[in-house]
């Protein structure tokens, strides 16, 4: 059995491990939100400040993208998740004893950097081990995770506030790690560690073509919009308990219909399309909110369709714009883009709030950055390999 065959006969196993990780790094990412008023409370932070604190972890893939997607196309796998998930640990501990701001924002990076390997490593092998087989079904079941942990996170939190105070409830969310690495070990055991480390000059860097370009663009759109929605629509929404809850329908969307999708997009072969319609209902829904036609719970759950359809058209289009040999340098090619509008996105949203612009300004604002996602995508309709 080959390499790539030994993938494919264990995707699913590596699937299921890879949904425990990747819940690892959504439950974090999304502990900022409900911890707001804590943390304001405690750091006397400004609105740019929350926004940069939820942004940083995303602040190291702005660098690190690209030479840690080309490291995943030749490190072991083993070895390279392992050390992420170390990373993970560490930032999330970090985190949860800080005893002032700029130790929040170190930890948030340093789980950040673990957390990209993770993600770059994760959706490397789920392209190879289904590639040409449910490649976009096995995205769509990956992409669900990340609304899975934020409902957990958001549903969870005022019980574990009360239960725990929040800094143990962050010591909780860093048991997740210790919990993803015994599952990680077990997925891809040195018998089948099968990417033997190469000798020799390291190949020239890939050179990016204007599909994979115009995803990365279109991926750091979407992401400064949606990024901002989660940071700042609870508060948008009423705030507390109830602003949190109609938020996470966005998620419950996405937790629903992301298999869906993937399925369809199996079926018609045609990612673009469905990346460019989640845009363009991103964009409809944060206009909606800036005009006032949208009550909060209707404008949440069209944020969640289009979370339902962009994220997995994008996963699902790497593998079919590189060689093989090339997806993770695509991987962190796209990701380098994505946090960078992931770190942008809730610091300028919340500078323009603290500047007095409001809602409306705001999302208007956002609105036309999911527009100009859903144009920027249009050239990944090109010619693809297989």
């Amino acid at each position: 059995m080959d390499a790539s065959s030994g993938l494919t006969a264990r995707r699913w196993t590596i699937l299921a491990s890879s949904v425990v990780s990747f819940f690892a790094v959504g439950a974090t990412f999304f502990a900022i939100p409900p911890l707001v008023p804590e943390l304001v409370l405690r750091y006397g932070l400004s609105q740019f400040r929350v926004g940069l604190l939820m942004g940083a972890i995303s602040a190291p893939a702005i660098l690190l993208s690209i030479p840690l997607g080309l490291g995943v196309d030749r490190w072991r796998p083993r070895a390279s998740g392992l050390a992420g998930l170390l990373l993970m640990g560490a930032g999330a501990l970090a985190f949860a004893v800080a005893p002032s701001y700029s130790v929040l924002l170190v930890a948030r990076l340093v789980f950040g950097v673990g957390g990209l390997m993770m993600n770059l490593l994760l959706a490397r092998l789920i392209s190879e081990a289904f590639h040409g087989r449910e490649l976009s079904l096995a995205m769509g079941i990956f992409n669900a995770v990340y609304p899975a942990s934020m409902i957990a996170v958001f549903t969870l939190h005022p019980w574990l506030l009360a239960h725990l105070g929040w800094r143990n409830e962050l010591v909780a969310l860093a048991g997740l790690v210790a919990l993803a690495i015994p599952l990680h070990l077990a997925a891809v055991p040195p018998a089948n560690d099968h990417r033997p480390a190469r000798t020799g000059p390291a190949p020239p860097l890939p050179r990016p073509t204007l599909p994979l370009v115009a995803l990365a663009v279109s991926w750091m759109l979407f992401f400064g919009a949606f990024a901002s929605v989660f940071t700042f629509a609870p508060q948008w929404a009423g705030g507390g308990s109830r602003g949190l809850l109609v938020v996470t329908a966005v998620t419950w969307m996405s937790l629903l219909l992301n298999p869906a999708v993937g399925h369809l997009i199996d079926r018609t072969g045609n990612p673009t399309a469905w990346g460019v319609t989640g845009q363009l209902i991103l964009a409809a829904a944060l206009a909606g909110m800036a005009l006032g036609w949208l009550p909060p719970l209707p404008a949440m759950l069209l944020v969640g369709l289009a979370a339902a359809s962009v994220p997995t058209a994008a996963y699902s289009l790497p593998a079919r714009l590189v060689p093989a040999t090339q997806v993770g340098f695509a991987f962190g090619f796209i990701t380098a883009f994505s946090n960078l509008g992931t770190l942008a996105g809730p610091a300028a949203a919340g500078a323009l709030l603290d500047a007095g612009r409001g809602w409306p300004v705001t999302w208007l604002i956002l609105a036309a950055i999911a527009a100009l996602g859903a144009i920027a995508l249009v050239p990944t309709r090109g010619k693809m390999t297989t």
